[in-house]
């Protein structure tokens, strides 16, 4: 809702006024009134007002003294309509110079005044929008650890100084039949639901609420910059605060949502620490023994300090490693990890487990004579070990490590494998606009999809999916500049399936919108 001041010394005219249409019906709140320009002065002081209609012709302070004084005085901005009679049609046509949206003729006329709320609108509607991308491209630059003093600075204006900040992920639970069934575009509508929910929660705070800007496409879900601004008022304390954002929200939506929480920064600088903490959230999350509490990773948690892995369970995962049998691998790893479910053991000892595991897989690297393989093989475990063992969201993605690591032993040692990559490049180029994923184009050419990933990220020094993504932003270039293609359809049309994710992968590569992009390329043709 845009919110509204009346001002005029004549309070029949702010009753007429207030009367003459329904409001709310074309996007607006009448959220307070004034007799003279002094109490509107106070009124915008506390109050979010944005749009203000007031009389030209007022005592003590006119109309245009008044908006000068607010164009000066108040950061924020604020738009003016002034109501004018006849005799000072003249004066009214100055204040079109101080960048008032309009002036109105008294009495005002209903179809006038509908007429200028909906061309009002129209004109905020873009402002926000715009002001939006820009705050998402700021917010997205913060929380990777790529800002600048700038990105920061324009964060603050939105944010507003705090003591400490956590990031919060309210995503939707990955592995949970209902949800991963449902089509694409229904999970994207579940997540734009979400956000417009936890936003009218965090009423007044909606800045706090912001895109989940997550690498893999299949979670979906939204972020939230929690800080004690948000709980305060309320009387609750953090934990209970979130535990009761979590509640009303798997009370609201029919699929079960997580909360996952980060570690706590006491700079906006710092805010990256603490999205990246979320996957050790995850992971807690992964090998507890079910429930859906909030997931902290910055609380410690009483769990038993008891080691109970034994060296032949290692030893047995290892030999089925080796063996590339899918079966018996997933057999030894569910024992595994059914003992860390079962032993209780704090994140450092989780750790300390899984740490073990991967110096074992390196000493099978020593088998290989070829240097250059060796090498390989524990880049390849050194890069994806600790994502997806350490970090990982749950057993179930621990296994699929360890089924990929064996199958990528496998394609290492044979020859054959190594000139595949020029054949799935070319499809890949072709074929970009589809849904791939190196799991697919390796059942297609017959490769172990962890050694294509390899290939790939040998040739080009960047992993698969971005290799993807860049491929598709340049496509996306193209359009930009040579149609009026809508930002979404031109997402969907180089193979994004959410435009949300488009975008942010847009601006990381370039540093503006893709609207930005376009006035930008356009004005140098």
């Amino acid at each position: 809702m845009i919110n509204v001041l009346l001002v005029d010394d004549e309070e029949v005219i702010r009753q007429g006024l207030r009367k003459l249409v329904d409001w709310e019906a074309y996007g607006y709140h009448i959220a307070a009134e004034a007799g003279n320009g002094m109490d509107a002065i106070r009124i915008l002081e506390e109050m979010e007002i944005n749009l203000v209609f007031v009389d030209i012709k007022m005592p003590h302070m006119t109309g245009i003294e008044f908006v000068e004084y607010v164009r000066q005085n108040i950061a924020r901005p604020v738009h003016f309509v002034i109501l004018t009679g006849y005799a000072e049609f003249e004066y009214a046509r100055q204040a079109m110079r101080l960048n008032i949206l309009d002036y109105m003729l008294k009495p005002v006329q209903e179809e006038e005044l509908v007429d200028i709320l909906e061309q009002i609108n129209g004109k905020y509607q873009s402002e926000q929008q715009g002001e939006r991308e820009q705050y998402h491209y700021h917010i997205t630059q913060v929380l990777l650890g790529k800002c600048s003093e700038e990105n920061i600075t324009q964060v603050e204006k939105k944010l507003k100084a705090q003591e400490w900040y956590q990031y919060v992920s309210f995503e939707f639970e990955k592995y949970q039949r209902e949800f991963e069934v449902l089509p694409h575009e229904k999970r994207v509508v579940q997540q734009k639901q979400l956000r417009q929910y936890l936003q009218s929660l965090l009423e007044g705070y909606t800045f706090h609420v912001v895109p989940l800007l997550e690498m893999e496409e299949e979670i979906f879900g939204v972020g939230i910059i929690l800080a004690k601004c948000l709980y305060q008022e309320s009387g609750m304390g953090k934990d209970e605060y979130l535990e009761y954002l979590q509640k009303r929200v798997n009370q609201h939506f029919q699929y079960q949502i997580q909360v996952y929480v980060g570690q706590p920064v006491n700079a906006l600088g710092q805010l990256s620490k603490s999205f990246a903490s979320i996957q050790v959230a995850r992971c807690l999350h992964g090998l507890a023994e079910g429930g859906h509490k909030v997931m902290d990773e910055g609380s410690p948690h009483s769990r038993k300090a008891l080691l109970e892995i034994q060296e032949s369970d290692v030893d047995q995962l290892l030999e089925a490693v080796k063996n590339n049998s899918r079966s018996s691998i997933a057999e030894s790893s569910e024992c595994i990890f059914s003992k860390i479910r079962g032993s209780g053991m704090n994140m450092e000892l989780i750790k300390a487990s899984i740490y073990h595991i991967v110096y074992r897989l390196m000493e099978m690297a020593e088998e290989f004579d070829d240097e250059s393989n060796q090498q390989e093989i524990l880049e390849y475990i050194g890069r994806e070990s600790f994502h997806k063992l350490v970090l990982s969201g749950s057993s179930e993605e621990v296994t699929g490590f360890f089924c990929d690591y064996a199958g990528y032993l496998a394609q290492v040692r044979s020859q054959e494998s190594r000139k595949i990559l020029d054949r799935v490049d070319d499809y890949v180029r072709g074929h970009y606009r589809e849904k791939l994923s190196l799991k697919s184009l390796g059942e297609l050419f017959y490769v172990n999809s962890v050694y294509l990933g390899q290939l790939y990220k040998k040739k080009y020094g960047i992993v698969f999916r971005d290799y993807l993504n860049n491929l598709r932003i340049e496509k996306s270039q193209e359009l930009l500049v040579q149609t009026d293609l809508r930002i979404y359809a031109i997402a969907e049309q180089v193979g994004f399936s959410r435009a949300e994710y488009f975008i942010n992968k847009f601006v990381q590569a370039n540093h503006m919108t893709p609207n930005q992009y376009r006035i930008r390329m356009r004005k140098h043709e």
